[in-house]
Parts: structure tokens; C-alpha cells; sequence
């Protein structure tokens, strides 16, 4: 089985680690460390694993870099400016458009990408978003959904990639959610018909359905991620859905667990079915393409833990622990 690269975030020693991982023996190989002038935050690696897009923070900024075929070294492409703080970073599918979410800047921005992915600067600049928390475009191609904390609101935008105002906002194309819930991220099923939003603030998950003829969500279900008898204040963070389509994957920072929940096999029930301790502030996480590896960052730990995955159950179970660099944020891996 091939190797895979994964990438590491790190804002305060201002750099991207690029490890490989081997699927068969779980093992993990720093290969390169890319420095960067800001604070690097969010990742996204294309579809195709030939891009990788960092946002920075503190000179705010969008970054491309190629990525080598066999191990996944970084060659930087090209760099732009940012009209906001990157707080997450968007991909189309096709990878010839990039968004930046801003939560400092209350805005959203779209970069359109030569062929060869270096960012070109900002066509669109969409403000009046408060508190903008990822830009995630679905396997078509057709939206852009935006969450924004701080309307406790999500957005769909539809997208045209091809022109240089590329996201237009059709009417009850928006949906609130519960007033202080302040959705953070969103995964889409592996079919496209089901959206899962994390809340930050209240670490709930809320399940939809998603029509991709009209860019409308409709709410069917909230749970709660909290675990049993934790008194503290929520502070949810990251949400991955495995390969398989059957388990989602949720941090919280206050109570540093990473939430496991089973989805019904159509897509319209979730269950909590654990909770597991985890690095202190967990941040990132990202799941193997395969399926059996689940890697988590800690912000205020500074390491990096990989857990197996039970391919039938869902759980997680400690397989290796490794440093990072100082505050590890996002963690990026390949899609299935």
C-alpha cells in the first residue's frame, strides 16, 4: 500500500511539517519543514493531492505549493495577499478556485488559481459574514457553504467558478440554527444529500439534508458531543466523516476528548456512541484515505497522536504519539 502524506499546521513556529505516513505499519517520517513568514493556520490539499493552499496570519495571506508525487515534499507555487485573516481555506473540486473564511475579518474572499494552482488575488470579496468559519465546497462543484458563528447561520452560495464574481446567494439558500450554538464546520456525505455542522459552542453536531438542485439545508437532528458529567464551557473545534461514510470524528479544546458518532446506514440518524481522551487542546485532525489511521494535533501539548481505527466500530485506539511544532492547528491528509 502506497505511503500518504500528511501536513501539519504550526502557527506559533510559523511552519507547515510535512510527514509520511505507512498505512500498513502506522509509522510516521518527518520529511520537510516549510517555513512561512506568518502564522500558519488552516490547509487544504486538492482532490488530485497536487495542491496544498495555507493560510497565514499576521501578514494574512494565501499560499500555494506543489506537491511532489511520491512522498509529498512542498515546492512553494506562489503567494497573495488576503483581504482577511485566513481562518479556513476552500478548494473547488476542479482546484481553479480558492476561498478564505475569515473569522477576524468577518468576510469571505474568492482567489481564482492558474493551472498550475498559484493564487492570483482576490475577485470577490463578500463582507458582512460575522465571524466566518470555513468555506466547503461539495463534490459537485455547484456551492459553497459558509458557516458564520456569529449569526449562527449557514450559508449556501452558488458557485460559478468560471467568472470572476464567482458566488451569488439565492433566496432560502441560508439557514439559522440555535441562537449561541455557533457553527464552526461542516463535512458533506459521501453522496452529497447529507450535511454535518460542528458547534463551537456548544459542541453539538446538527445533521441536514442537502439539496444539491437548490442549495437548500434542512435541519433533522442535534446532539449533543458533550461527555458525561463535563462542566466546563464547550470549545469545539474540528469534525471529520471516515472514508466509509459510517462514523463521524469531533475535538473539543475544553474538554481535549475527541468525540466518536455512528451514522444510521441512510444517512439520517447519528448516535454518540464514545468519547476519547486525547492531546491537551486538540485542534486538527485528519483520517487516512484507507480509513484505519486518525491523526490528531494539540495545540497547547505541541505533539501529534495517531490512533488506529476499528473499521467496524468506529473507536479509536492510541498507536503513536510524536512531537510537532509549537501549536499544531490543522492536520491534512488525502481524501478517499
Amino acid at each position: 500500500m502506497p505511503t500518504i502524506p500528511l501536513y501539519v499546521s504550526c502557527a506559533k513556529s510559523r511552519e507547515i511539517q510535512a510527514f509520511v505516513l505507512d498505512p500498513e505499519q502506522g509509522s510516521l517520517l518527518l520529511l520537510q519543514r516549510k517555513s512561512l513568514p506568518g502564522e500558519v493556520l488552516h490547509l487544504k490539499l486538492s482532490v488530485d493531492r497536487r495542491l496544498l493552499l495555507a493560510g497565514t496570519r499576521g501578514e494574512d495571506a494565501l499560499h500555494a505549493f506543489s506537491v511532489a508525487p511520491t512522498y509529498g515534499t512542498l515546492r512553494l507555487l506562489g503567494s497573495i495577499p488576503s483581504p482577511g485573516a485566513p481562518t479556513y481555506v476552500g478548494l473547488t473540486p476542479r482546484r481553479d478556485m480558492a476561498f478564505v473564511a475569515s473569522y477576524r475579518n468577518n468576510l469571505l474572499a474568492a482567489f481564482p488559481l492558474t493551472p498550475r494552482g498559484s493564487p492570483r488575488a482576490a475577485t470577490q470579496i463578500l463582507p458582512d459574514l460575522p465571524r466566518a468559519h470555513a468555506a466547503i465546497c461539495p463534490g459537485d462543484g455547484r456551492w459553497l457553504i459558509v458557516p458564520t458563528l456569529g449569526t449562527d447561520t449557514l450559508h449556501s452560495f452558488a458557485l460559478n467558478s468560471g467568472h470572476p464574481r464567482p458566488l451569488t446567494s439565492p433566496a432560502a439558500a441560508s439557514v439559522r440554527v440555535r441562537p449561541g450554538s455557533g457553527p464552526r464546520h461542516l463535512v458533506l456525505s459521501n453522496d452529497g444529500g447529507r450535511a454535518y455542522c460542528l458547534n463551537e459552542l456548544d459542541n453539538s453536531l446538527d445533521a441536514f439534508d442537502f439539496d444539491l438542485e437548490t442549495g437548500q439545508l434542512v435541519l433533522r437532528q442535534s446532539l449533543s458531543l458533550c461527555p458525561h458529567g463535563f462542566a466546563g464551557e464547550p470549545w469545539a473545534a474540528e469534525l471529520r466523516l471516515a472514508p466509509a461514510g459510517r462514523h463521524l470524528y469531533a475535538t473539543d479544546r475544553r474538554s481535549s476528548t475527541i468525540a466518536c458518532v455512528e451514522i444510521s446506514p441512510d444517512g439520517g440518524r447519528l448516535v454518540l456512541i464514545g468519547h476519547v481522551a486525547t492531546e491537551n487542546q486538540p485542534r486538527g485532525m485528519a483520517i487516512s484515505p484507507c480509513g484505519r489511521w486518525l491523526a490528531v494535533s494539540g495545540q497547547a501539548s505541541h505533539h501529534l497522536t495517531l490512533y488506529a481505527l476499528d473499521l467496524n466500530s468506529g473507536l479509536p485506539s492510541e498507536h503513536l504519539r510524536v512531537p510537532a511544532g509549537e501549536e499544531p492547528i490543522c492536520v491534512e491528509m488525502p481524501v478517499a
